[in-house]
Parts: structure tokens; C-alpha cells; sequence
């Protein structure tokens, strides 16, 4: 499995990411602390999901995110270092008269985040690996991290894409424009030659923004890169370029 090079990459197994950071700090990332109960947390509710003793916020915080559909927060005691995985606030949701003794903090999932180290734009979460390779270890190397290889679908994103990209001096873009045009995308024609289809799903690309005169298919170029100019070009799947990971926001 690659991985880009920074710790906090390991986020997919976010078990071993929470392991190498703050635990306070981990939450945070990933949820948001809403409330607190103190001696007023009910005994039973319909709100809870399941309960862990003996461990951390972050593992807890952990847990609940691999559960998405039905997991929205978390209570911890700190005292008793319990954690109760929640799907609704349970401060609604009484069940019964009885209630703990103790402190418990009410920590909610934040909607539509990203992983650290991945920036937001709209409903997409993006990293810029800056690490150069081919084509296809570009591909497995977003897949392995939970992404893969940027679609662009439309021409605001496309641009937001090609202004986030890490500046260059404009002489290396002249006279040879190609030289600036060095970041991998998802779009691929190796199947057949001339259909591009988008690597995430097996659709044709329907966006395009191709540079004057591309694609060329030039000693056969079958692989798609963006340019800083937000223009594309179709390039040796084997050249050794920087690449952009995309996955749906959390």
C-alpha cells in the first residue's frame, strides 16, 4: 500500500492515526464538542448505540466513523474513561428517570469534512501529492489513501483546481507550455483510442478543456495531465509527474 508522505496520512486506518496524535487534538479534526452532561446524562435512551469502556476520546471518535450511516456523536466520562457511540442527542430522547453520576461531553460528527492534509472545495475533498510517478502508481496511490484520481466535471472546478496548484516560475512554462502542464488526472483513453473515460467510475469525460491542438495522442499518449494554465494534455502514462487525489467529502 503507498502512502503520501506525511504522518497524518495514515487516516484511512484512523485507529493508527489517532495513535500518533493528541488525542484531544484528533477529535477536533473530526467532530466537535456540542455539549456537556453533568449528572444529568439519562441511563437509557434511544439515542445510543453501543457502549466502550476502558478507552479514549479518539478511539471512540474512531469507531463512530467507521459506522457513517448510523453514528453521528459520541459522549465521553473521562472520569470512568467510558464512551458511548450516539445517533441523536440524547438530551431529546429520555427513556427513563434514572441518570448517571458524572460528567460526560457530547462531541458531534461535523458534516462534510475532510481528512487532514486533503483541502475542501464544495462537496469534494482534494490532495495535492506533490511526490512524482506514473500514470498508474499515481491511480493506486490516491486509491490506497481512499480517493482517486481527480474527474473535473465542470469549468469553475477545473479552475479552482489549476489556482490551487503550487506556483512555478512562468519561465519554465515558456517556450515549451507542456513543461507546466505535469499533474495528473483520472482521465484516461487506453481502453480506445480517442474516448477519454474518467478512471473513478468508468464514465466518459464530458468536461473537457483540452490545450489548443491536444490531445495529440503523440508517440502514443494515452494518460491525461492538468496544466497550470487549466488547460489539458495528454501525456506518456509513464512520465513521472505530480498527481491530484479527489474523494467525497466526509
Amino acid at each position: 500500500m503507498r502512502s503520501f508522505n506525511t504522518v497524518i496520512f495514515v487516516s484511512l486506518a484512523i485507529t493508527n492515526w489517532t495513535q500518533r496524535q493528541d488525542p484531544g487534538a484528533a477529535v477536533s479534526v473530526q467532530m466537535k464538542k456540542r455539549a456537556s452532561f453533568d449528572g444529568n446524562l439519562t441511563l437509557t435512551s434511544t439515542c445510543y448505540i453501543s457502549e466502550i469502556k476502558n478507552t479514549s476520546p479518539s478511539y471512540c471518535a474512531s469507531r463512530c466513523l467507521f459506522r457513517p450511516d448510523v453514528c453521528h456523536g459520541i459522549l465521553f466520562n473521562r472520569e470512568s474513561e467510558t464512551c458511548k457511540l450516539i445517533k441523536c442527542n440524547p438530551a431529546g430522547a429520555f427513556s427513563g428517570g434514572q441518570f448517571y453520576t458524572g460528567k460526560w461531553d457530547l462531541l458531534w460528527k461535523e458534516k462534510e469534512f475532510c481528512k487532514p492534509g486533503w483541502v475542501k472545495h464544495k462537496e469534494h475533498c482534494y490532495f495535492i501529492n506533490a511526490t512524482g510517478d506514473t500514470w498508474k502508481n499515481s491511480k493506486e496511490t490516491c486509491e490506497d489513501n481512499g480517493g482517486f484520481l481527480a474527474s473535473i466535471t465542470s469549468s469553475e472546478e477545473n479552475s479552482w483546481i489549476a489556482i490551487n496548484l503550487p506556483s512555478v516560475n512562468s519561465a519554465v512554462c515558456s517556450p515549451d507550455w507542456w513543461d507546466c502542464c505535469t499533474y495528473w488526472i483520472g482521465a484516461t483513453d487506453v481502453a480506445e483510442e480517442g474516448t477519454f473515460m474518467w478512471t473513478s467510475d468508468n464514465s466518459t469525460v464530458g468536461f473537457v478543456n483540452w490545450y489548443p491542438g491536444q490531445p495529440s495522442d503523440y508517440n502514443n499518449e494515452d494518460c491525461v495531465a492538468i496544466c497550470r494554465s487549466e488547460h489539458w494534455n495528454d501525456a506518456d502514462c509513464y512520465m513521472n509527474f505530480s498527481s491530484i487525489c479527489q474523494t467525497p467529502a466526509l
